[in-house]
This record gives C-alpha cells, structure tokens and sequence, in this order.
C-alpha cells in the first residue's frame, strides 16, 4: 500500500491523493510516465522530487519517515511494506505514574519469536533488541507504552509505530485489547480474566514471596498480548486496504501464531482473584 500513497508529500491530502488515483496515477512509479504528468500537472516537479526520496527512504528501511509524514491514521500504510521488520511490543508496570512505578516486564513479538525481560533480571537486553526492527506496533503504545519506555530507559524509538488502538477505531473496534480479541473470537484460555490491574498482583506476588508460578503467569499474560496484535494488524489492514483500489495482490495472510514459552499458572490465578475480592 504504501507505494500507492500520495498523501506523505506535503501539500498533498487524501483528496488529491484520491484524485491522482482516478486519473490513474495509482503508484509511485507511474508518477514518471505521460500518465502521471497528465494527472500531477503542475505539482509533477513537486511529486516526483518527492518520489525520489520516497524510494531512497524505502530503500533503507526508515519507517520513520514515513511515519511522521503520513496523515493522523494513516499509519496501517506502512504494514504491507514492513510486515517483516515489525516489533510488537507490550508493558507491565507496577502502576500507571513513571517516576513512582516502573516497567514490571516486556514483551516482544518479531522476526518469528516472542521475547520477554523482566525487571532485574534482563530489562536492559530490550533496548538492543529493538533496534533490529523499523516498526514498532501496540495498543495504546502512543499515550503509555512508548514514552514510559523511552523516560525508564533515556532512548528515543525513533521508528516508525502503528498504534493499533486507532486503527481498529477505524474499522469500528474500540474499548480495551482484551474486549477487541473478544469481539474477534480470540480467546485467553488460562488467562481469561487477567488484566493489567492483575498483572500488579502477579508482579507483587512474585516480588513478596518469591513464587516462580507468578512470575510464569505475569509473562504468559504478557506474551498473550503481543501474540494478538499482528492477528489484529493484519485484519484491520486488509479492511482499510479493501477501501481502496489496491486490494488485489497486496492482502496479507495470516501466519501461525509464535509459540510462547510461558506456562500460566490457572489455580494461582483463581486463588489470587479470590484473595483481591476479584470474583
């Protein structure tokens, strides 16, 4: 899809962009055909100039660029072009206010495994590990996961992030994760019932007594919510990409979820939620 975008030059907005299209300019390389330059008129200097460097940006994997170009929810764009260099990435944290609390744990689906760190133990190997990739994607990642990353760990993820809390808003999901998977027949199985408020309890329970089944249980929840996103990515972007042109040839297929190496602990679980008040 994102070879088909026209709306990352400035000065160029999703109406112009539609109307390239109907005149047929319908992808970058078109742009430096008679077609394009009937359809561009006088912005073909502007467009193609711009081009140029949309191909050398592409070329090195700056997703970034892209990212900060695109219009406010346009970033599912990027998915098509980058499935493979995609860093799904979750956080637990002890509460909600950085500089009171901190990360608990990370989680981190890409490049065909899952990964966890934990707080005081291998936390610090994250920011390594995520400059493998060019994208990052999450669930509200731009309000809470992202910067509480970037103040605990004094980095910048200057990638591109695809927000899937407003791409699935809109193709009509909205709520929390959880409710989402739900209404997308995704199930939790040993872990129906947890939430983040919960995953406090699991990192407090692990921390006050030393239980390794805690600890088990708070990464498998944690893993689960990566595990989903690239299930939601991919069905949101071939919704929105069905609301253009280019459907054809450019869906994405589902892969196999990544297997995870955490095992949750349901009697815990239970015994917990009824120690909290919680059933």
């Amino acid at each position: 899809m994102l070879k088909h975008t026209f709306c990352h030059i400035p000065r160029i907005g999703a109406t112009t962009e539609q109307r390239y299209w109907d005149k047929g300019l319908k992808h970058w390389d078109i742009a430096a055909s008679s077609i394009g330059e009937a359809a561009l008129g006088g912005k073909t200097a502007w467009v193609r100039q711009h081009l140029d460097e949309s191909h050398e940006r592409l070329e090195t994997g700056d997703a970034h660029w892209f990212d900060s170009r695109l219009p406010s929810g346009e970033s599912w764009r990027l998915f098509g072009e980058f499935r493979d260099r995609v860093a799904y990435v979750d956080i637990e944290t002890t509460g909600l206010t950085y500089g009171e609390d901190h990360i608990t744990t990370i989680a981190l689906s890409g490049a065909g495994e899952v990964k966890t760190y934990v707080y005081g133990d291998n936390l610090d190997e994250f920011q390594d590990d995520i400059r493998a990739f060019d994208v990052i994607s999450t669930y509200n990642g731009k309000c809470f996961d992202v910067p509480f990353i970037e103040r605990s760990f004094g980095i910048r993820l200057d990638m591109g992030h695809i927000d899937l809390r407003y791409v699935l808003k809109k193709i009509g999901f909205s709520g929390g994760l959880k409710s989402i998977e739900k209404q997308m027949g995704i199930g939790r199985d040993d872990l129906e019932g947890v939430d983040g408020y919960f995953a406090v309890i699991l990192w407090h329970e692990y921390q006050n007594t030393g239980n390794p089944a805690a600890l088990e249980t708070l990464l498998a929840y944690n893993a689960a919510d990566v595990i989903s996103l690239e299930s939601l990515m991919v069905h949101a972007y071939n919704t929105l990409l069905d609301e253009t042109p280019f459907a054809d040839g450019n869906r994405q297929e589902e892969r196999p979820a990544l297997t995870v190496s955490h095992e949750p602990d349901r009697k815990l679980v239970d015994k917990l939620m009824v120690r909290h008040g919680l059933f």
